[in-house]
Formats: C-alpha cells, structure tokens, sequence
C-alpha cells in the first residue's frame, strides 16, 4: 500500500470518527421518564430516613424554602454554597418545586414512616405542651419536611431541602447535594439554610 493511499485512508477513517463523535455530542439526551424520576426521588428521601429511633415522622406537604419574594436569591444562594450543582439540576429544582406539593402515602422509603398533615401539627402544637405530646404520639426526634426534588437530566444528581424539626428551638434546615455512585445515593455538599 503506498503512503498516499494509507494516508487517504487514514484521514477517511479519523474523519468518520469525529463525525460520529459530534453526532453523539449534540443528539440530545432522552428525558427521563415520571417513573423514573418517582423512584430516584422516593430513594433521595429513603437516603434521609432513618429508622433506628422508630418510624421516621415526616409532613406530608413539601417545602422548598424558596424566597417567594425573589426565587433567584435563593438560586444564588444555593449556587454559593453547593460548588458541585448543575445548571439542569438546579433549574429541575426549581421547576418541580414551583408549586406546593404532597408526598405520597404509598412511597417506598426503605424504612418505616409516618405522614403528618399540616392541619395534625397545627392540632399539636397549638396546645401549649405540644412537642410533649407529639414526643409522646410520635417521636422523639421530631419530624422532617422535605422538599421536591431536582434532578440533571441523566439522574445522577439531585439537589432535595430537608428541614429537621426536634423540639421548641431545636431544628436546622438544610440545601443537599447527592450524586449517585455505583447506584447508591451519597452526599456531596450541603449547606444550612436556617437554624434555631
């Protein structure tokens, strides 16, 4: 074979190659599915559901900690602290959490839970020994509100705000950002959003 005709051959083939490659780069990826996205969500929150005190006491009704006033303070906010998040993952966020929302009694967390509506709390705690009463009923290590979650398009990260209410004064609540490592979800960052 002569050295023009290798060559030829040679730029045909590195030619084929980076065609295929910027086909591949700019096909745009499948969106996920609903149920897709129900289970990565349903195993975001499992991730933050602990049973080792009993049966996890979580509000039914989603929270987001969105600034309604101005949403890209918050977008700023989570931005400056979570380093790692992406533009899909974040905009997902904001998208699913536009609305308020309810968690569904039929979720598969992995562990034992409860649901509370926002009118059962108010119940509670509009009697003056009302975290006595919800640490009789319920638990002692109070209840967690969670919002929807965001996702980037492939369903490898997730952006979720968790707050975590454990008596009078005594809660924290959080921006988590997770990524999925050989199937498991795992923590990458967080920051605080409130403390009290």
């Amino acid at each position: 074979m002569s050295h023009k005709s290798f060559r030829t051959i040679l730029t045909a083939v590195l030619v084929l190659t980076l065609t295929q490659t910027a086909c591949g780069l700019f096909t745009p990826q499948p969106k996920p599915s609903a149920a897709d996205i129900e289970r990565e969500e349903q195993a975001v929150y499992a991730f933050f559901v602990n049973d080792a005190m009993g049966p996890a006491v979580i509000l039914q009704d989603t929270d987001t900690n969105i600034n309604s006033d101005d949403p890209q303070e918050t977008v700023d906010y989570v931005k400056s602290g979570l380093k790692s998040i992406s533009n899909d993952t974040l905009d997902s966020y904001m998208d699913r959490n536009a609305q308020p929302g309810q968690l569904s009694p039929d979720m598969d967390l992995g562990a034992e839970y409860v649901l509370l509506s926002s009118d059962e709390l108010s119940t509670i705690f509009n009697q003056s020994d009302g975290w006595d009463i919800f640490h009789q009923n319920y638990s002692v290590a109070g209840y967690k509100v969670f919002s929807r979650v965001g996702f980037n398009r492939t369903l490898d990260q997730a952006l979720i705000y968790v707050g975590q209410m454990v008596g009078p004064l005594m809660g924290a609540g959080y921006y988590y950002l997770l990524e999925k490592e050989n199937g498991e979800w795992i923590m990458k960052e967080q920051i605080m959003v409130w403390i009290s």
